[in-house]
């Protein structure tokens, strides 16, 4: 009888597992420990696999990081598209979708807001990270400026477009920093509200929403 060890199984796992293994270890890393102290030898070892499978799958701690930022970055742009989608057809009601999606429960969690704020902490240094993290955001922006273009021009609103997208963009990051800073005061539900709040001034013909 042929059986397999642990250890076997995970060398014959597909190629995309692995990966993700290495990824999740190395978020796991980063957000307990930091882009300094993150070794390649704590995310292999978070995985429970060789530094030898590490270096097969990418050629640098560098490669990887950029892996896991695109692999945030990804996870992101997926949940606000799927928010966006599934929202009534309406400027309003996809602006709010939108701004909902920042504050789902898989998205907003202490580990991913301080992995994502160890990433942007590092784009001084490092611009690849801005480019990987701005290849998915730039399109959610663009689209949350063109729905705040609809709404002044649907509601006759005396507002800049471009203006009003920069502070709901501001909203947002700002409410990640607070929960990541402050984990037990505001929830992130709060900040949801006070986000949808803030959009009931820029626009009180279209907010609250119709059911």
């Amino acid at each position: 009888m042929n059986v397999e060890t642990p250890s076997r199984k995970r060398r014959s796992e597909p190629r995309e597992i692995r990966r993700l293994q290495l990824i999740m270890a190395a978020l796991d890393s980063i957000a307990k420990r930091g882009f300094s102290d993150t070794t390649l030898k704590h995310v292999t070892e978070g995985a429970s696999l060789s530094q030898g499978v590490a270096n097969y799958h990418f050629e640098s701690k560098e490669a990887l990081y950029d892996a896991t930022l695109g692999y945030l970055a990804r996870e992101h742009y997926e949940t606000w598209t799927r928010y966006y989608e599934q929202a009534k057809p309406t400027p309003a009601h996809r602006l709010a979708a939108i701004i909902a999606a920042d504050f789902d429960k898989d998205i907003c969690t202490s580990k991913r807001l301080a992995v994502w704020f160890a990433f942007w902490g590092q784009v001084k240094y490092r611009p690849n990270y801005q480019k990987i993290h701005n290849q998915y955001d730039d399109e959610r922006h663009e689209l949350i400026e063109r729905l705040c273009a609809e709404l002044i021009e649907y509601g006759e609103y005396d507002l800049n477009a471009s203006q009003v997208a920069r502070s709901i963009v501001a909203l947002s990051d700002g409410a990640w920093l607070c929960l990541m800073l402050y984990p037990k005061g505001t929830t992130a539900e709060e900040y949801h509200s006070d986000n949808l709040l803030t959009l009931a001034k820029y626009f009180p013909k279209h907010f609250p929403l119709e059911p």
